[in-house]
């Protein structure tokens, strides 16, 4: 009987250690989808199957081919995910939803809307993955085929400021934060949350955190929910702000507790609260710290590297002009090292790693080597690293011009306005009273001068076109054939003798040399036509669907078309086709 009893006790500590372990890979297993359902994640719209159309000042919606698919005849057309067939119609503050059939889709809810994302710059300024919908006047989340991502639970949804696909949700009277998928990040117990805005490329918003605050007796109070979605600090403080120009995934807060900053670092303080004031400079990666109406520089790890004595401090490039009064200042590094007879005021340092560009106490322009070499005298009113050896300089009579290092020019002095293009070694003049474009290459060789004309750069290529002339460059300046381009194209726009015409891809002539300008096909095969100063439309076989009709404005001089419609931006990322004639 004994041996029984100790059989049974056996197995029965080996059920236990069995449930305890399928528990324990239940729980992993929840815990495992609970931390994917909330990872961070932003729809991207690959394929555009739909526009706005606008007609006299009414609203409906065509396909890429230029037909219509829901008539405009209402005052408001929102096309919230253009790979999706859902329309929003409003008309007498009376909302529809439409699909490409024209048929009414989500009647079961009291209202279906779009979802507007805030403080983020898109084309599409709309959440993609959801709607809100309303039933029994709460709100709930559904997906763009109807079905329900969050039960109607809410008195409020809308979008998260600074940072797109979460959503604010709003619970007996307090907000919290949920994803597009619906998972809960931020329980509803704050007054108010909003994202820090920090983004990378890489990340996008996926490493920002929510700064949440509450209403108390004594006024607002802050607090810190990081990206991981973990308390970093509680409903206490005066204020918060995340430092945003920093690299990696530590997290630097400026914060104020009882009427004193201090400097958090992930959830450690870095600099204690003893302090009126705190202020970032991301040049240097310094604090600029005030107590007492005095003020000194912390660096990036909290240490005290220039005391607080001083009644004012400049940041002039890397040097740090410290005042003890208006008369008696000393210059230092961000170390906090003083220097010492020093013949400049400002020190600017260059995305060149052996470049510095010089101010003098005449705020005249040079440029030394980290050697402290003189490379570029300074007498010049202004002066901007460029690439390689290369800076632009204005001089006394304001314009612009290129030297190098050895201060040889290298594009004349005769431009008003000359920069690089966006993120490229490619550099863009221009003479106003000209009313002349010109590019110059990365060699500083002249590539293109075009009169009144307008740039556009694209992933792969530039574009530089006016109402009768396009060139194409890639990014080390070398012209471009359309062909290269747009290689799927079978027809491509050509000039001769002034006029304009379109060739196949052995060269032959398929539309005649009679416009002034035309465009090249668009991705949905199109291309605009121009004639007695008029646009018309040709299809990708090279017929006319419509005749040129329209006058339209010199900045539009490149026009896109969608069938006999034209395209119009209003802002805010978002745009229509129409087909107004402008008398």
């Amino acid at each position: 009987m004994e041996k029984v009893l100790e059989i049974i006790k056996k197995n029965k500590v080996k059920i236990i250690v069995l449930a305890i372990l399928i528990i324990i890979i239940v729980v992993g297993v929840f815990l495992f989808f609970d931390y994917k359902n909330k990872e961070y994640a932003l729809t991207e719209v690959s394929e555009y199957k739909y526009y706005q159309l606008n007609e006299e000042g009414k609203y409906g919606v065509i396909d890429v081919s230029g037909n219509i698919v829901i008539e405009p005849i209402y005052e408001s057309v929102k096309i919230p995910n253009p790979e999706k067939s859902v329309f929003i119609c409003t008309n007498e503050n009376k909302t529809i939803v439409l699909n490409e059939n024209k048929e009414e889709i989500f009647t079961e809810y009291e209202e279906v809307t779009a979802i507007p994302i805030k403080g983020v710059v898109s084309n599409i300024p709309y959440e993609k993955r959801v709607l809100k919908y309303k039933s029994d006047g709460k709100y709930g989340l559904i997906d763009y085929n109807g079905k329900v991502i969050t039960k109607p639970i809410y008195e409020e949804i809308e979008g998260m400021q600074n940072k797109e696909s979460v959503l604010l949700v709003k619970q007996d009277g307090k907000y919290g934060a949920i994803n597009d998928k619906g998972a809960k990040l931020i329980e509803p117990k704050y007054d108010e949350i909003i994202a820090d805005g920090f983004y990378t490329e890489e990340n996008k918003y996926g490493l920002s955190g929510y700064i949440v605050k509450n209403t108390t007796q004594d006024g607002y109070r802050y607090g810190y929910i990081n990206y991981k979605l973990k308390k970093v600090l509680d409903v206490e403080y005066n204020s918060i702000n995340r430092i945003l120009d920093t690299e990696g995934t530590d997290i630097y807060i400026i914060a104020a507790k009882n009427g004193k900053y201090g400097v958090i670092k992930n959830n450690k303080v870095l600099i204690d609260y003893t302090y009126q004031g705190i202020e970032y400079d991301d040049t240097n990666k310094v604090f600029q710290v005030q107590r007492n109406s005095k003020y000194g520089i912390a660096d990036i790890n909290g240490k005290e590297v220039i005391p607080v004595d001083y009644t004012k401090i400049e940041f002039n490039g890397i040097y740090l002009k410290a005042f003890k009064n208006e008369e008696e200042y000393a210059f230092f590094d961000a170390q906090g090292n003083e220097i010492e007879n020093s013949k400049y005021t400002t020190m600017l340092k260059t995305t060149g790693d052996n470049y510095y560009i010089t101010v003098n106490e005449d705020s005249l322009y040079g440029v030394i080597n980290s050697d402290k070499k003189e490379l570029i005298q300074n007498k010049y009113n202004y002066i901007e690293y460029l690439f390689g050896e290369y800076f632009i300089a204005a001089r006394d009579d304001g314009y612009l011009g290129v030297i190098n290092t050895k201060d040889e020019v290298v594009v004349d002095f005769k431009y008003e306005v000359l920069q690089k293009v966006d993120d490229i070694n490619i550099i863009e003049a221009k003479i106003l009273k000209e009313n002349k474009l010109e590019l110059y290459a990365n060699n500083l060789e002249k590539i293109c001068s075009m009169n009144n004309a307008n740039i556009y750069k694209d992933d792969e290529y530039i574009k530089v076109y006016s109402e009768n002339e396009t060139k194409y460059f890639d990014f080390n300046g070398n012209e471009l054939n359309p062909k290269d381009i747009f290689k799927n194209n079978n027809l491509f726009a050509s000039q001769a003798d002034g006029k304009w015409g379109f060739v196949d891809k052995q060269g032959n002539i398929v539309v005649e040399y009679i416009y002034d300008k035309v465009t090249e096909f668009n991705e949905y095969g199109f291309a605009g036509i121009k004639k007695d100063g008029k646009w018309g439309v040709i299809n990708k076989e090279g017929n006319i669907i419509l005749e040129p009709t329209y006058e339209l404005q010199e900045e539009n001089s490149e026009p896109e078309f969608l069938g006999i419609y034209y395209k119009v931006y209003y802002g805010y990322g978002e745009s229509y086709y129409t087909n107004q004639v402008n008398e």
